[in-house]
């Protein structure tokens, strides 16, 4: 957590300087193996992002979160979207249950500076209008994790870019992954891997709901990790499929890509 949270001041201290504000959101993709080496220094940028901190037992183990003060924290608390790996998603549930439920208590904290309370806001307007009830449209507004459906893997990106032949426009790549990827993981474990799905509008008609593009949607910077050199970032189709897709799909939603750190 402590070099986590030094990371994610760097981040937010850097976008600052460059733009003059502080970054609205920022985007994560979760990946098993790289948690497994760098022990959640990635999961802890974005609970520090948040404003959050977690509480450890007597033995060392991370029993909770708890939500640092405005004063302390001294800085606007900023929105995260996470997306997770299908292998992350088997290997760390518990992970992503903490995280879940630290970012729904962030987004229902009304209080000045606290982007995760603004956006949850707009979103759950958005999905009212949209034809979702009230409630659902409530709870649906504070989710920010995001992977395949259950028992599913892969962003399904790597053979569509390969086939380079099939497509015009990258709009259909963008399209794929958050399709393959926008099965959404909240604090209520009894929805997890669901996705929203088809409503039917004020006017009567049916449309479909894509929950991860609104929730990415104003992504400012996309984080990824890389603990290890033993493969590079162009060894394999892995770190596109997943982080390019990712800051892809931000830019097809947009028309202004992420910044991406690495």
């Amino acid at each position: 957590f402590e070099q986590g949270r030094e990371l994610a001041d760097e981040v937010i201290a850097n976008y600052y300087r460059e733009h003059g504000r502080y970054p609205d959101k920022l985007a994560f993709s979760l990946w098993s193996i790289e948690t497994l080496r760098h022990s959640g220094v990635l999961e802890s940028q974005a609970l520090y992002a948040m404003g959050v901190k977690p509480v450890w037992s007597d033995d060392g183990r991370v029993v909770g979160t708890e939500i640092i003060p405005a004063a302390e924290l001294k800085r606007p608390r900023v929105d995260v979207v996470l997306s997770a790996t299908g292998l992350y998603r088997d290997a760390f549930p518990n992970v992503m249950q903490r995280l879940a439920k630290a970012i729904e208590q962030v987004a229902q904290l009304k209080e000045d500076n606290n982007s995760l309370w603004d956006n949850s806001q707009r979103i759950a307007q958005q999905l009212q209008q949209q034809g979702v009830e009230a409630q659902e449209a409530q709870y649906l507004s504070t989710v920010r994790i995001f992977s395949n459906a259950s028992g599913e893997y892969g962003s399904g990106v790597n053979d569509a870019v390969v086939a380079s032949d099939t497509w015009e426009q990258d709009s259909k790549i963008a399209d794929l992954y958050m399709s393959k990827m926008g099965y959404f993981y909240g604090s209520d474990n009894s929805r997890w891997g669901k996705k929203v799905g088809l409503v039917t509008g004020p006017d009567g008609r049916e449309q479909e709901v894509n929950l991860y593009a609104q929730q990415l949607s104003g992504t400012d910077v996309a984080l990824f990790s890389r603990s290890s050199n033993v493969s590079g970032m162009l060894s394999s189709d892995d770190p596109f499929e997943y982080f390019g897709s990712l800051a892809l799909a931000v830019r097809n939603l947009d028309g202004k890509s992420p910044a991406m750190m690495i």
